[in-house]
């Protein structure tokens, strides 16, 4: 919110699009917040957004439009860093010939579906670029999420995703993660946060991959306490105060080469 007050609907507007260049989708909740407007504004700023064609509307807020100059940021972020690449071939190292492995949605965990070797392995995602990225090889069984296709993070969602995930039990996996704070991990929104913890309620070992631009942050809505999992993959030494959390915790931390 601007210490002046409530910004003026024009540069309001251009805020929220500048929010969601960064993360793709807002909440209401979090327009109230971060601008400091009522809810019946919120919803008009996006109901003009949406009527502009700047934004496409979803339930409780807004995501960027499938398509022009957005699908194409998609590519962008899919633009794998080097650092991605070898936090993906750390922790694609943990896994062993016949697990059951679940891949959540992520362009880090798409690093760590390319750099698997095991054979047998059971892979179930809700990722469609993970998808391809076993669908093709010798001793994949593959196994999809049904869901409602999000096409900006290429992924299957909603509540046939969170049941479909029911049906199955899984040695590993492998979540990505949104933020990073001192109390644990948080999600831009509330559907991504249900299914990755419907995720997390199905899998013996959690392995959470981030690279170090997620440590610090934090979004509106609760995923998980450091309790909740088992391994870190990343790619730089953590911040004093994480490391000493995580040490406490016995969560083992994995500092990737490269």
């Amino acid at each position: 919110m601007n210490a002046e007050g409530p910004l003026p609907q024009p540069r309001r507007l251009d805020a929220i699009c500048e929010y969601l260049d960064r993360h793709y989708r807002i909440g209401i909740e979090d327009i109230c917040r971060l601008y400091g407007v009522t809810r019946d504004t919120a919803r008009r700023d996006v109901m003009r957004l949406d009527a502009d064609g700047r934004v496409m509307r979803v339930r409780g807020g807004a995501v960027l439009p499938p398509r022009g100059r957005h699908v194409q940021r998609y590519a962008e972020r899919a633009d794998t860093a080097a650092a991605k690449q070898a936090i993906g071939a750390a922790a694609a190292a943990l896994v062993r010939d016949g697990d059951r492995v679940l891949f959540d949605t992520s362009t880090t965990v798409v690093e760590v579906a390319r750099a698997v070797a095991a054979s047998p392995l059971h892979a179930v995602t809700n990722s469609i670029d993970i998808a391809e990225a076993l669908g093709g090889r010798d001793g994949v069984e593959l196994h999809l999420t049904g869901g409602r296709f999000n096409p900006w993070q290429r992924s299957l969602e909603g509540a046939q995703a969170r049941l479909g995930l029911a049906q199955f039990q899984f040695d590993k996996l492998f979540l990505g993660a949104c933020a990073i704070g001192p109390q644990g991990l948080t999600c831009p929104s509330d559907e991504e946060a249900s299914l990755k913890g419907a995720m997390l309620r199905q899998a013996a070992q959690v392995i959470v991959v981030a690279d170090a631009a997620k440590f610090g942050k934090a979004f509106m809505h609760r995923l998980c306490d450091f309790e909740a999992i088992d391994v870190l993959v990343t790619d730089q030494p953590l911040p004093g105060l994480l490391e000493e959390t995580l040490a406490a915790l016995g969560v083992h931390v994995i500092i990737a080469a490269g």
